[in-house]
């Protein structure tokens, strides 16, 4: 088999791999429904690369408009959408405009070179310049919401395809840079420099594919997580993540023989907003209550639904003075802020303060903050009472 013809080849299975790719996420997007917005876009990459593809398969030396313009353009615009199916995906808040800026000068630069081997060898620096930089963009992405979700390792194995492919792309222009005669053996489908390179795209077209349905399936991984872990209705960590946190931060202060101290809170008639505005608004005091919550507690603390109406909030690192002063912050923040779907009633809490130190019980702490919940409702409710109990040296903070 003459080189051309393997060549010709090792396109034609990168073609079919990308169409393949592509029908699978169209099926991902609007048959099984699984991330739709993301698999979109990924769809779409895989149909640009597949242009790309096609067109640079009657690429010849000369440059010309459709098989070397177009070619390079659906080539690195299908890796701008990989980019932004990423960031869809996981719904990153960062901004694509340098990636769009980055693709925009590319084509730009691009345009003009229709002839003539120097044409030739810009437009090789440019395209590989402009392809490292896209995918380092979405290695970068990959990385960072794989290692928020999961762990480090798991962010390095899954986003590795991106940038891998980025390095080559990085390694091609610093080859092309001082050589002008090396265009022939990197962009020649006819040289057999080429073959290596038509393998390597083989192979990092189903990588990355594979990289991307990992990453689909990590998102789902993560929202079935999410489910799990935190309240449907406000957003907050569940009994359960709370309870682990409990037994976590004991172990913890057995170890290093520190405090720490819990809120429970209880929104003072709740019972009277449901019967006289109905569960909608009910629904609404719980939301309105957990911001004002969240905006008196400080970025370190955990605060979760304990169930109906009752918050349990976890300090760590803090004794019964410093947690009296942060349970009466977060009582006054709910009584000033208005509550306005309950006209004429205010929403107020009642709220008990415990202290925990190495050595004590999680049960004993949890029916000692929750006697000192109902001293503040027996006693008037919109009150702090400290447990009267578990609290020697707990001054410490």
């Amino acid at each position: 088999m003459e080189i051309a013809a393997e060549a010709g080849f090792l396109i034609l299975v990168i073609a079919l791999l990308a169409l393949v790719a592509c029908l699978s996420w169209c099926v991902m997007s609007w048959v099984v429904r699984i991330c739709p917005l993301a698999s979109r876009r990924f769809a779409l990459a895989n149909l640009l690369v597949l242009i790309g593809t096609l067109l640079l398969s009657a690429r010849t030396d000369q440059p010309s408009f459709w098989f070397w313009f177009v070619s390079d353009t659906a080539v690195l615009a299908g890796f701008f959408f990989v980019y932004l199916g990423l960031l869809k995906l996981f719904k990153l808040s960062w901004s694509a405009r340098s990636a769009q800026l980055t693709l925009a000068l590319a084509l730009l630069a691009l345009l003009p070179l229709n002839q003539g081997s120097n044409s030739a060898w810009l437009a090789g620096l440019i395209f590989s310049a402009a392809a490292a930089i896209l995918l380092a963009h979405a290695a970068v992405a990959n990385f960072q919401a794989i290692k928020m979700e999961f762990s480090t390792s798991a962010a390095l194995i899954i986003s590795s395809p991106f940038a891998l492919i980025a390095l080559f792309f990085l390694v091609r222009f610093g080859l092309l840079l001082p050589d002008r005669q090396a265009i022939t053996g990197y962009l020649s489908l006819r040289h057999p420099d080429s073959l290596p390179q038509l393998l390597f795209f083989v192979v990092l077209t189903v990588v990355i594919n594979l990289s991307l349905v990992g990453n689909a399936f990590a998102r789902l991984v993560s929202k079935i997580r999410s489910l799990a872990d935190r309240d449907s209705l406000t957003g907050l960590w569940t009994r359960r993540i709370m309870q682990q946190q409990l037994l976590n931060h004991a172990r913890s202060s057995q170890r290093h023989q520190s405090v720490f101290s819990i809120l429970l809170i209880d929104l003072d008639y709740f019972k009277k907003i449901n019967d006289k505005f109905g569960h909608q608004i009910g629904d609404q005091a719980l939301l309105h209550a957990s911001a004002c919550f969240k905006q008196a507690l400080r970025a370190e603390d955990w605060l979760a639904r304990y169930g109906g109406e009752e918050f349990l909030v976890l300090l760590p690192d803090t004794g019964l003075s410093a947690a009296s002063n942060i349970a009466e912050r977060i009582r006054q923040q709910l009584a000033t802020e208005p509550f306005a779907p309950a006209a004429g009633m205010a929403l107020t809490a009642s709220i008990g303060v415990a202290c925990y130190q190495a050595g004590n019980n999680i049960e004993e702490l949890i029916a000692s903050v929750d006697r000192a919940l109902y001293q503040a409702k027996a006693q008037g409710r919109n009150q702090v009472c400290l447990a009267d109990c578990l609290t020697n040296n707990a001054e410490a903070s």
